[in-house]
Protein backbone atom coordinates (compact mmCIF):
# COMPACT_ATOMS: atom_id res chain seq x y z
CA UNK A 1 0.00 0.00 0.00
CA UNK A 2 2.46 2.36 0.56
CA UNK A 3 4.36 1.75 -2.46
CA UNK A 4 1.35 2.73 -4.67
CA UNK A 5 0.74 6.01 -2.51
CA UNK A 6 4.74 7.01 -3.73
CA UNK A 7 4.01 5.51 -6.99
CA UNK A 8 1.18 7.80 -6.86
CA UNK A 9 2.81 10.77 -5.21
CA UNK A 10 5.14 10.00 -8.15
CA UNK A 11 3.07 10.70 -10.62
CA UNK A 12 1.59 13.83 -9.49
CA UNK A 13 4.61 15.49 -9.18
CA UNK A 14 6.25 14.69 -12.25
CA UNK A 15 2.71 15.36 -14.34
CA UNK A 16 3.18 18.87 -16.42
CA UNK A 17 1.18 21.26 -14.66
CA UNK A 18 0.87 19.67 -11.13
CA UNK A 19 3.74 21.13 -9.46
CA UNK A 20 3.14 25.19 -10.34
CA UNK A 21 5.45 28.02 -9.57
CA UNK A 22 5.20 30.53 -7.73
CA UNK A 23 3.84 33.68 -9.59
CA UNK A 24 7.24 35.83 -8.33
CA UNK A 25 8.84 32.81 -9.65
CA UNK A 26 7.12 33.29 -12.93
CA UNK A 27 7.43 36.98 -14.09
CA UNK A 28 10.56 38.24 -15.85
CA UNK A 29 11.69 41.36 -15.39
CA UNK A 30 10.34 44.25 -16.91
CA UNK A 31 12.36 46.67 -19.35
CA UNK A 32 10.71 50.02 -19.02
CA UNK A 33 12.19 53.47 -20.38
CA UNK A 34 11.11 56.58 -18.90
CA UNK A 35 9.04 57.38 -21.98
CA UNK A 36 7.46 54.00 -21.22
CA UNK A 37 6.90 54.25 -17.99
CA UNK A 38 4.85 57.59 -18.43
CA UNK A 39 2.96 55.98 -21.41
CA UNK A 40 1.87 53.58 -18.79
CA UNK A 41 0.68 55.82 -16.75
CA UNK A 42 -1.62 57.26 -18.64
CA UNK A 43 -3.28 54.91 -19.73
CA UNK A 44 -3.64 52.74 -17.14
CA UNK A 45 -3.53 54.78 -14.14
CA UNK A 46 -6.85 54.36 -12.08
CA UNK A 47 -7.25 58.45 -11.80
CA UNK A 48 -6.58 58.06 -15.74
CA UNK A 49 -9.45 55.82 -16.19
CA UNK A 50 -12.08 57.79 -13.72
CA UNK A 51 -11.22 60.80 -15.34
CA UNK A 52 -11.63 59.35 -18.71
CA UNK A 53 -15.51 58.06 -17.64
CA UNK A 54 -16.26 61.21 -15.99
CA UNK A 55 -15.27 62.57 -19.71
CA UNK A 56 -17.72 60.26 -20.95
CA UNK A 57 -20.46 60.68 -18.71
CA UNK A 58 -20.06 64.84 -19.12
CA UNK A 59 -20.73 63.82 -22.58
CA UNK A 60 -23.90 62.11 -22.58
CA UNK A 61 -25.09 64.84 -20.08
CA UNK A 62 -25.06 67.36 -23.01
CA UNK A 63 -27.27 64.80 -25.27
CA UNK A 64 -29.27 64.75 -22.90
CA UNK A 65 -30.14 68.56 -22.09
CA UNK A 66 -30.38 68.93 -25.47
CA UNK A 67 -32.96 66.57 -25.53
CA UNK A 68 -35.33 68.92 -23.61
CA UNK A 69 -35.81 70.90 -26.92
CA UNK A 70 -37.75 67.77 -28.59
CA UNK A 71 -41.26 67.53 -27.89
CA UNK A 72 -43.10 65.11 -26.47
CA UNK A 73 -44.78 62.12 -28.50
CA UNK A 74 -45.97 59.09 -27.93
CA UNK A 75 -48.97 56.73 -28.06
CA UNK A 76 -50.97 55.17 -24.81
CA UNK A 77 -53.77 52.73 -24.51
CA UNK A 78 -56.14 51.31 -21.98
CA UNK A 79 -58.69 48.94 -21.35
CA UNK A 80 -60.74 48.43 -18.35
CA UNK A 81 -63.84 46.48 -16.81
CA UNK A 82 -66.10 47.86 -14.16
CA UNK A 83 -69.56 48.39 -12.86
CA UNK A 84 -71.54 51.52 -14.29
CA UNK A 85 -72.03 52.64 -11.29
CA UNK A 86 -69.28 56.13 -12.58
CA UNK A 87 -69.89 58.10 -15.49
CA UNK A 88 -69.23 56.53 -18.73
CA UNK A 89 -66.25 56.64 -19.87
CA UNK A 90 -64.37 55.93 -16.88
CA UNK A 91 -60.34 56.66 -17.63
CA UNK A 92 -57.37 56.11 -14.91
CA UNK A 93 -55.57 59.69 -14.78
CA UNK A 94 -53.38 59.31 -18.20
CA UNK A 95 -51.60 62.16 -20.69
CA UNK A 96 -54.94 61.73 -22.48
CA UNK A 97 -57.72 64.15 -22.10
CA UNK A 98 -60.43 62.40 -20.18
CA UNK A 99 -64.55 62.51 -21.01
CA UNK A 100 -67.56 60.99 -19.25
CA UNK A 101 -70.98 60.21 -20.07
CA UNK A 102 -73.86 60.25 -17.88
CA UNK A 103 -74.86 58.14 -15.12
CA UNK A 104 -77.34 55.64 -16.21
CA UNK A 105 -81.01 56.23 -15.22
CA UNK A 106 -81.33 52.59 -13.20
CA UNK A 107 -80.87 51.00 -10.25
CA UNK A 108 -77.34 50.50 -9.46
CA UNK A 109 -75.79 46.86 -9.68
CA UNK A 110 -72.73 44.71 -9.90
CA UNK A 111 -73.39 44.41 -13.84
CA UNK A 112 -70.13 45.76 -15.88
CA UNK A 113 -68.41 46.23 -18.94
CA UNK A 114 -65.48 47.13 -20.89
CA UNK A 115 -64.13 50.00 -22.19
CA UNK A 116 -61.29 50.87 -23.74
CA UNK A 117 -58.90 54.21 -25.04
CA UNK A 118 -56.22 53.96 -28.23
CA UNK A 119 -54.70 57.47 -28.95
CA UNK A 120 -51.84 59.62 -29.31
CA UNK A 121 -50.60 62.89 -27.31
CA UNK A 122 -48.28 65.83 -28.07
CA UNK A 123 -46.84 68.52 -26.08
CA UNK A 124 -44.16 70.86 -27.06
CA UNK A 125 -42.79 74.13 -24.97
CA UNK A 126 -42.80 76.72 -27.65
CA UNK A 127 -40.94 79.40 -25.56
CA UNK A 128 -38.68 79.48 -22.84
CA UNK A 129 -37.07 82.41 -22.43
CA UNK A 130 -33.48 80.92 -23.06
CA UNK A 131 -34.05 78.74 -20.28
CA UNK A 132 -33.03 75.15 -21.79
CA UNK A 133 -30.42 77.14 -24.18
CA UNK A 134 -28.44 78.13 -20.66
CA UNK A 135 -28.99 74.73 -19.40
CA UNK A 136 -27.02 73.41 -22.74
CA UNK A 137 -24.44 75.75 -22.26
CA UNK A 138 -24.27 74.72 -18.78
CA UNK A 139 -23.88 71.04 -19.02
CA UNK A 140 -20.95 71.55 -21.89
CA UNK A 141 -19.28 73.79 -19.74
CA UNK A 142 -19.34 71.00 -17.43
CA UNK A 143 -18.09 68.26 -20.12
CA UNK A 144 -15.22 70.77 -20.56
CA UNK A 145 -14.21 70.34 -17.37
CA UNK A 146 -14.27 66.99 -17.68
CA UNK A 147 -12.39 66.74 -20.45
CA UNK A 148 -9.37 68.88 -18.75
CA UNK A 149 -9.72 67.28 -16.04
CA UNK A 150 -8.76 63.95 -17.77
CA UNK A 151 -5.86 66.10 -19.39
CA UNK A 152 -5.00 66.90 -15.77
CA UNK A 153 -5.23 63.36 -14.04
CA UNK A 154 -3.07 62.05 -17.33
CA UNK A 155 -0.50 64.98 -16.46
CA UNK A 156 -0.17 64.32 -12.50
CA UNK A 157 0.08 60.20 -13.81
CA UNK A 158 2.80 61.32 -16.44
CA UNK A 159 5.02 63.24 -13.84
CA UNK A 160 4.41 60.66 -11.17
CA UNK A 161 5.64 58.17 -13.26
CA UNK A 162 8.71 60.28 -14.49
CA UNK A 163 9.17 61.34 -10.99
CA UNK A 164 9.07 57.63 -9.67
CA UNK A 165 11.30 56.95 -12.85
CA UNK A 166 13.93 59.02 -11.37
CA UNK A 167 13.79 58.12 -8.03
CA UNK A 168 14.60 54.70 -8.67
CA UNK A 169 17.40 55.58 -10.60
CA UNK A 170 18.64 57.65 -7.90
CA UNK A 171 18.21 54.79 -5.69
CA UNK A 172 20.12 52.38 -7.94
CA UNK A 173 22.88 55.13 -7.87
CA UNK A 174 22.89 55.18 -4.19
CA UNK A 175 23.70 51.65 -4.73
CA UNK A 176 26.68 51.80 -6.78
CA UNK A 177 27.95 54.17 -4.43
CA UNK A 178 27.36 52.12 -1.37
CA UNK A 179 28.72 48.76 -2.76
CA UNK A 180 31.45 50.49 -4.20
CA UNK A 181 31.97 52.06 -0.64
CA UNK A 182 32.21 48.75 1.31
CA UNK A 183 34.44 47.59 -1.65
CA UNK A 184 36.80 50.04 -0.70
CA UNK A 185 36.77 49.63 3.14
CA UNK A 186 36.58 46.08 2.55
CA UNK A 187 40.31 46.39 0.75
CA UNK A 188 41.45 48.59 2.88
CA UNK A 189 40.51 46.59 6.22
CA UNK A 190 42.69 43.79 4.61
CA UNK A 191 45.52 46.29 4.26
CA UNK A 192 45.31 47.60 7.70
CA UNK A 193 44.94 43.74 9.20
CA UNK A 194 48.00 42.99 7.33
CA UNK A 195 49.91 46.13 8.48
CA UNK A 196 48.66 45.72 12.08
CA UNK A 197 50.09 41.83 11.84
CA UNK A 198 53.12 43.24 10.71
CA UNK A 199 53.25 45.90 13.91
CA UNK A 200 53.66 48.74 11.42
CA UNK A 201 50.43 49.84 12.20
CA UNK A 202 48.43 50.33 15.63
CA UNK A 203 45.60 47.69 16.42
CA UNK A 204 43.41 51.20 16.85
CA UNK A 205 43.64 51.77 13.08
CA UNK A 206 41.58 47.74 12.87
CA UNK A 207 39.14 49.00 14.85
CA UNK A 208 38.44 51.88 12.92
CA UNK A 209 38.36 50.24 9.17
CA UNK A 210 35.89 47.38 11.21
CA UNK A 211 33.88 49.93 12.27
CA UNK A 212 33.88 51.98 9.04
CA UNK A 213 33.05 48.35 7.14
CA UNK A 214 30.42 47.98 9.23
CA UNK A 215 29.27 51.23 8.67
CA UNK A 216 29.57 50.67 4.84
CA UNK A 217 27.38 48.09 4.87
CA UNK A 218 24.96 49.42 7.11
CA UNK A 219 24.76 51.95 4.40
CA UNK A 220 24.37 49.32 2.00
CA UNK A 221 21.53 47.83 3.29
CA UNK A 222 19.54 51.41 3.47
CA UNK A 223 20.71 51.70 0.04
CA UNK A 224 19.02 48.17 -1.27
CA UNK A 225 15.75 48.95 0.98
CA UNK A 226 15.45 52.76 -0.62
CA UNK A 227 15.91 50.47 -4.49
CA UNK A 228 13.30 48.18 -2.99
CA UNK A 229 10.42 50.94 -1.82
CA UNK A 230 11.98 53.45 -5.00
CA UNK A 231 10.57 49.92 -7.13
CA UNK A 232 7.30 49.75 -5.35
CA UNK A 233 6.38 53.28 -6.04
CA UNK A 234 6.95 52.92 -9.78
CA UNK A 235 5.54 50.16 -9.97
CA UNK A 236 2.16 51.00 -8.71
CA UNK A 237 2.42 54.30 -10.84
CA UNK A 238 2.69 52.38 -14.27
CA UNK A 239 0.28 50.14 -12.93
CA UNK A 240 2.14 46.86 -13.07
CA UNK A 241 2.17 43.82 -10.85
CA UNK A 242 6.08 42.76 -11.62
CA UNK A 243 8.23 42.11 -9.38
CA UNK A 244 11.40 43.22 -10.89
CA UNK A 245 11.65 46.43 -12.88
CA UNK A 246 14.81 46.61 -15.21
CA UNK A 247 15.34 50.48 -15.97
CA UNK A 248 16.87 52.06 -19.03
CA UNK A 249 18.60 55.55 -18.12
CA UNK A 250 18.15 57.04 -21.99
CA UNK A 251 21.76 58.19 -21.47
CA UNK A 252 20.06 60.63 -18.54
CA UNK A 253 23.32 60.35 -16.40
CA UNK A 254 25.71 60.82 -19.30
CA UNK A 255 24.43 64.01 -21.07
CA UNK A 256 22.60 65.84 -18.19
CA UNK A 257 24.97 69.36 -19.04
CA UNK A 258 23.02 69.59 -22.55
CA UNK A 259 19.30 69.20 -20.64
CA UNK A 260 17.84 72.14 -22.00
CA UNK A 261 17.19 76.14 -20.09
CA UNK A 262 14.23 77.74 -18.95
CA UNK A 263 14.68 79.62 -21.39
CA UNK A 264 14.06 76.55 -23.79
CA UNK A 265 11.23 75.43 -22.12
CA UNK A 266 9.02 78.35 -22.25
CA UNK A 267 6.16 78.29 -23.94
CA UNK A 268 4.50 80.30 -26.58
CA UNK A 269 1.33 81.05 -24.48
CA UNK A 270 1.54 81.85 -20.88
CA UNK A 271 1.12 78.86 -19.11
CA UNK A 272 -0.49 79.36 -16.01
CA UNK A 273 -3.54 80.25 -17.93
CA UNK A 274 -3.19 77.24 -20.04
CA UNK A 275 -2.46 74.47 -17.66
CA UNK A 276 -4.75 72.02 -17.47
CA UNK A 277 -5.76 72.91 -13.98
CA UNK A 278 -6.39 76.38 -14.81
CA UNK A 279 -8.72 75.31 -17.67
CA UNK A 280 -10.70 73.21 -15.66
CA UNK A 281 -11.18 75.67 -12.62
CA UNK A 282 -12.33 78.35 -15.73
CA UNK A 283 -14.21 75.77 -16.80
CA UNK A 284 -15.91 75.17 -13.20
CA UNK A 285 -16.35 78.94 -13.07
CA UNK A 286 -18.21 79.39 -16.73
CA UNK A 287 -20.60 76.05 -15.57
CA UNK A 288 -21.71 78.48 -12.35
CA UNK A 289 -21.97 81.43 -14.46
CA UNK A 290 -24.60 79.14 -17.16
CA UNK A 291 -26.17 77.98 -14.35
CA UNK A 292 -26.75 80.88 -12.36
CA UNK A 293 -27.99 81.96 -16.08
CA UNK A 294 -30.73 79.66 -16.39
CA UNK A 295 -31.83 79.81 -13.02
CA UNK A 296 -32.57 83.50 -14.05
CA UNK A 297 -34.59 82.04 -16.36
CA UNK A 298 -36.43 79.33 -14.98
CA UNK A 299 -39.45 81.33 -13.07
CA UNK A 300 -40.45 82.65 -16.62
CA UNK A 301 -44.13 81.76 -17.33
CA UNK A 302 -44.16 78.87 -19.64
CA UNK A 303 -46.23 78.16 -23.04
CA UNK A 304 -47.31 74.63 -24.23
CA UNK A 305 -48.70 73.53 -27.63
CA UNK A 306 -50.55 70.62 -26.87
CA UNK A 307 -52.76 67.72 -28.89
CA UNK A 308 -54.38 64.73 -29.04
CA UNK A 309 -55.94 62.16 -31.04
CA UNK A 310 -58.16 59.15 -29.41
CA UNK A 311 -60.86 56.76 -29.87
CA UNK A 312 -62.67 55.65 -27.14
CA UNK A 313 -64.59 52.12 -26.40
CA UNK A 314 -67.48 51.70 -24.19
CA UNK A 315 -69.86 48.24 -23.52
CA UNK A 316 -73.04 50.44 -22.77
CA UNK A 317 -75.12 51.30 -26.18
CA UNK A 318 -77.71 53.37 -24.17
CA UNK A 319 -77.96 54.63 -20.65
CA UNK A 320 -78.80 51.48 -18.73
CA UNK A 321 -78.27 49.17 -21.55
CA UNK A 322 -75.08 46.65 -21.42
CA UNK A 323 -74.00 45.83 -25.01
CA UNK A 324 -72.16 42.61 -23.12
CA UNK A 325 -69.18 39.92 -24.30
CA UNK A 326 -66.13 41.93 -25.33
CA UNK A 327 -68.09 45.36 -26.60
CA UNK A 328 -65.87 47.88 -25.65
CA UNK A 329 -62.76 46.19 -25.78
CA UNK A 330 -61.30 48.17 -29.06
CA UNK A 331 -62.25 51.94 -29.46
CA UNK A 332 -64.59 51.67 -32.13
CA UNK A 333 -67.60 54.17 -30.53
CA UNK A 334 -66.47 57.35 -30.70
CA UNK A 335 -63.38 59.15 -32.28
CA UNK A 336 -62.12 62.57 -30.78
CA UNK A 337 -59.26 65.24 -31.26
CA UNK A 338 -58.37 67.90 -29.34
CA UNK A 339 -56.22 70.89 -29.32
CA UNK A 340 -54.58 73.66 -27.38
CA UNK A 341 -52.50 76.25 -25.89
CA UNK A 342 -51.39 76.10 -22.58
CA UNK A 343 -50.00 78.70 -20.09
CA UNK A 344 -48.24 77.93 -16.45
CA UNK A 345 -46.99 79.78 -13.87
CA UNK A 346 -45.81 79.07 -10.54
CA UNK A 347 -45.54 81.70 -7.30
CA UNK A 348 -43.85 78.60 -5.14
CA UNK A 349 -41.36 78.15 -8.33
CA UNK A 350 -40.51 81.61 -8.01
CA UNK A 351 -39.96 81.85 -4.19
CA UNK A 352 -38.04 78.45 -4.55
CA UNK A 353 -35.57 79.22 -7.54
CA UNK A 354 -34.89 82.62 -5.71
CA UNK A 355 -33.23 80.97 -3.17
CA UNK A 356 -31.43 78.72 -5.47
CA UNK A 357 -30.22 81.78 -7.31
CA UNK A 358 -28.39 82.51 -3.99
CA UNK A 359 -27.00 79.36 -3.61
CA UNK A 360 -25.56 79.86 -6.96
CA UNK A 361 -24.24 82.79 -6.90
CA UNK A 362 -22.37 81.86 -4.22
CA UNK A 363 -20.84 79.03 -5.73
CA UNK A 364 -20.16 81.39 -8.61
CA UNK A 365 -17.57 83.60 -6.53
CA UNK A 366 -16.42 80.28 -4.44
CA UNK A 367 -15.13 79.26 -8.53
CA UNK A 368 -13.99 82.38 -9.06
CA UNK A 369 -11.91 82.49 -5.90
CA UNK A 370 -10.98 79.18 -6.73
CA UNK A 371 -9.80 79.77 -10.16
CA UNK A 372 -7.54 82.61 -8.99
CA UNK A 373 -5.88 80.61 -6.56
CA UNK A 374 -5.00 78.07 -9.43
CA UNK A 375 -3.40 80.72 -11.44
CA UNK A 376 -1.36 82.50 -8.79
CA UNK A 377 -0.02 78.76 -7.46
CA UNK A 378 0.59 77.99 -11.38
CA UNK A 379 2.77 81.11 -11.63
CA UNK A 380 4.55 80.59 -8.46
CA UNK A 381 4.89 77.00 -9.67
CA UNK A 382 6.69 78.51 -12.54
CA UNK A 383 9.20 80.86 -11.13
CA UNK A 384 10.15 78.24 -8.30
CA UNK A 385 10.98 75.25 -11.32
CA UNK A 386 12.92 78.09 -13.04
CA UNK A 387 14.90 78.49 -10.18
CA UNK A 388 15.47 74.71 -9.43
CA UNK A 389 16.70 73.89 -12.81
CA UNK A 390 19.35 77.15 -12.98
CA UNK A 391 20.32 75.71 -9.81
CA UNK A 392 21.04 71.91 -10.86
CA UNK A 393 22.15 72.91 -14.28
CA UNK A 394 24.88 75.01 -11.70
CA UNK A 395 25.35 71.79 -9.58
CA UNK A 396 26.36 69.38 -12.39
CA UNK A 397 28.94 71.76 -13.72
CA UNK A 398 30.21 71.57 -10.96
CA UNK A 399 29.90 68.04 -9.21
CA UNK A 400 32.48 66.69 -11.79
CA UNK A 401 35.00 68.46 -10.28
CA UNK A 402 33.93 67.82 -6.83
CA UNK A 403 34.49 64.18 -8.00
CA UNK A 404 37.59 64.35 -9.93
CA UNK A 405 39.03 66.16 -6.60
CA UNK A 406 37.84 63.67 -4.29
CA UNK A 407 39.45 60.37 -6.61
CA UNK A 408 42.55 62.31 -6.60
CA UNK A 409 42.54 63.42 -2.67
CA UNK A 410 41.35 59.60 -1.75
CA UNK A 411 44.36 58.12 -3.98
CA UNK A 412 46.67 60.35 -2.81
CA UNK A 413 45.53 59.68 1.13
CA UNK A 414 45.79 55.87 0.67
CA UNK A 415 49.39 55.90 -1.20
CA UNK A 416 50.69 58.19 2.37
CA UNK A 417 48.53 55.72 4.19
CA UNK A 418 50.32 52.77 3.43
CA UNK A 419 53.80 54.95 3.01
CA UNK A 420 53.32 55.84 7.01
CA UNK A 421 52.75 59.47 6.35
CA UNK A 422 49.37 59.63 7.36
CA UNK A 423 46.93 58.45 10.03
CA UNK A 424 43.90 56.50 9.58
CA UNK A 425 41.47 59.89 10.48
CA UNK A 426 43.08 61.44 7.08
CA UNK A 427 42.68 58.15 4.91
CA UNK A 428 38.68 57.82 6.90
CA UNK A 429 37.83 61.06 5.81
CA UNK A 430 39.48 61.41 2.38
CA UNK A 431 37.15 57.70 2.06
CA UNK A 432 33.68 59.60 3.22
CA UNK A 433 34.69 62.84 0.97
CA UNK A 434 34.78 60.01 -2.22
CA UNK A 435 31.62 58.71 -1.31
CA UNK A 436 29.91 61.55 -0.86
CA UNK A 437 31.18 63.22 -4.28
CA UNK A 438 30.44 60.14 -6.13
CA UNK A 439 26.57 60.27 -4.40
CA UNK A 440 26.29 64.57 -5.66
CA UNK A 441 27.52 63.67 -9.31
CA UNK A 442 24.43 61.23 -9.59
CA UNK A 443 22.54 62.91 -7.97
CA UNK A 444 23.10 65.96 -9.30
CA UNK A 445 22.76 64.40 -13.09
CA UNK A 446 19.13 63.25 -11.91
CA UNK A 447 18.48 66.74 -10.42
CA UNK A 448 18.69 68.26 -13.13
CA UNK A 449 16.34 66.03 -14.98
CA UNK A 450 13.83 66.38 -12.15
CA UNK A 451 14.02 70.25 -12.58
CA UNK A 452 13.22 70.21 -16.48
CA UNK A 453 10.04 67.90 -15.78
CA UNK A 454 9.08 70.34 -13.09
CA UNK A 455 9.24 72.63 -15.20
CA UNK A 456 7.28 71.54 -17.93
CA UNK A 457 4.78 70.53 -15.30
CA UNK A 458 4.32 73.83 -14.03
CA UNK A 459 3.82 74.30 -17.80
CA UNK A 460 0.87 71.99 -18.30
CA UNK A 461 2.83 69.52 -20.34
CA UNK A 462 4.95 67.10 -20.76
CA UNK A 463 6.26 66.91 -24.35
CA UNK A 464 8.74 69.58 -24.06
CA UNK A 465 10.67 66.67 -21.37
CA UNK A 466 9.86 63.76 -23.41
CA UNK A 467 11.28 65.70 -26.65
CA UNK A 468 14.37 66.33 -24.15
CA UNK A 469 14.88 62.84 -23.13
CA UNK A 470 14.75 61.44 -27.02
CA UNK A 471 16.80 63.93 -27.73
CA UNK A 472 19.66 62.96 -25.04
CA UNK A 473 19.04 59.11 -26.00
CA UNK A 474 19.80 59.80 -29.62
CA UNK A 475 22.72 62.07 -28.45
CA UNK A 476 23.64 58.49 -26.63
CA UNK A 477 23.64 56.47 -29.54
CA UNK A 478 25.29 58.78 -31.71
Amino acid sequence: MKLRLVFFFCILTAWPGAAQTSPMAAQTPLHLTLADAVSRAQQRYPLVLAAIAQREAGESEVSLARAQYLPGFGLISQFDRGTDNSPAGLLFPSALPSISGTVAPKYYDWSSVWTSSVGAYFNWELYDFGRRRADVAFYQALARQAAQQENLARLQAGAHAADAFLSMLAAQAELRVARADVARWHTIDQIVRVLVKQQLRPGADASRTDAELAGARIRLARAESRRQNAQAVLAQAIGSARAELMLDPDGLLVHASRAPSPAQLRARRPAAAFHPEARARHAALTASRFQLKELSRADRPRAYLLAAAYGRGTGISNPGQFSGHLNGLWPNSAGNWAVGLGLEYSFTRHLLIHRRQAVARARMHRAQSQYRQVILSLRRARRQAAADLAAARQLVLNSPIELQAAQTGEAQARARYRAGLAGIVDLANAEQLLSQAQSDDSLSRLAVWRSVLETAYARGSLRPFLQSVHAQTAAGVH
